[in-house]
């Protein structure tokens, strides 16, 4: 289950930044936020999934989730 205030990859592959996620920092769309390309790495987000959100290539090596929500994958 998925924290109310946690980014997470849902079933479907949607990418979900609940509105009650005081990071702001994974709001891509905002001045602090950092590259989107960054959170669906630290996601652990599958090709599918970045190809919806990222017009730059899938990484080489692939990604690997960092722990923002490891309940999610």
């Amino acid at each position: 289950m998925n924290s109310k205030d946690t980014p997470y990859i849902a079933e479907d592959g949607t990418l979900v930044i609940p509105g009650e996620c005081s990071d702001h920092s994974v709001k891509w769309w905002k001045g602090e936020g950092r590259p989107i390309e960054e959170l669906l790495k630290d996601l652990g987000a599958p090709p599918a999934t970045w190809a919806m959100y990222s017009d730059k290539p899938y990484p080489e090596d692939g990604v690997g989730g960092s722990g923002l929500d490891d309940a999610a994958t």
